[in-house]
């Protein structure tokens, strides 16, 4: 074999072998329980052979061992590496739970849960994402935007109401997961509607963020606004 056909047959192989398997999960009857629930999760597993339910799923989350409360998955979020899983469950009487499990071939496992600050059982339009090593709650969208940054031990890194819980317009973070910006529109008077942001503060993320701590920095500059906010954000 010459050190070509070497070469290619090396890179075919690597390849391979960073594609082995990956995971995507699912909401079982998504929209059939309360508050617009499902009665479970599935963790697929994905590889060059195809997509496969893994053994373990679907996975019922029980909070008390025993209850007589039905707790549902109604969010679900996979970490940018695809190695965990974030899921919030709903239930009466109690708060949402954050719930987060590690994708593994042998289905998920738990590893800690926190309650959402959402006001009741209900999301209230709550929201999560992904980003980096951390997760992004978007809480009380439509009372006035307050945003909660969770890493992956489950510390609250963010707690953001902007100066004023109305102008808050949105929150994102950094690909390397160094910075947090705080999207604002300082036109929006209380109770009004926001407009697109018009300015950003930004925060280490080095430090547990609140409304009380100074950022590194704030910019009204369009263009750097811009390029740190999401579109309508």
């Amino acid at each position: 074999m010459n050190i070509s056909k070497a070469g290619l047959l090396l890179g075919v192989l690597a390849s391979a072998s960073a594609m082995a398997t990956d995971y995507s999960v699912g909401i079982v009857d998504a929209g059939s329980q309360f508050g617009g629930a499902g009665t479970a999760l599935d963790l697929f597993s994905i590889s060059p052979h195809g997509v496969t339910l893994v053994k373990g799923s679907p996975l019922v989350f029980e909070p008390v061992p025993g209850s007589t409360y039905s707790y549902d998955p109604v969010l679900v979020a996979l970490s940018p590496a695809h190695d965990l899983v974030y899921a919030v469950y709903v239930g009466i009487p109690s708060l949402p739970i954050l719930v987060q499990f590690k994708a593994t071939p042998h289905g998920l496992q738990y590893r800690w849960q926190q309650e959402v600050s959402t006001g009741d059982a209900t999301l209230q339009g709550t929201t999560i994402s992904t980003s980096s090593h951390y997760l992004i709650e978007n809480t009380y969208p439509d009372l006035g935007l307050w945003i909660h940054v969770i890493d992956e031990s489950g510390e609250e890194r963010v707690s953001d109401p902007g100066s004023n819980a109305s102008n808050l317009v949105s929150g994102h973070i950094d690909p390397a997961g160094e910075f947090y910006y705080s999207c604002r529109d300082l036109a929006e008077s209380y109770g009004g509607v926001l407009g697109p942001a018009n300015a950003v503060a930004v925060y280490r993320l080095d430090r547990h963020v609140t409304e009380s701590t100074p950022p590194l920095l704030t910019s009204t500059d369009p263009v750097f606004v811009q390029s740190v906010c999401r579109p309508g954000g």
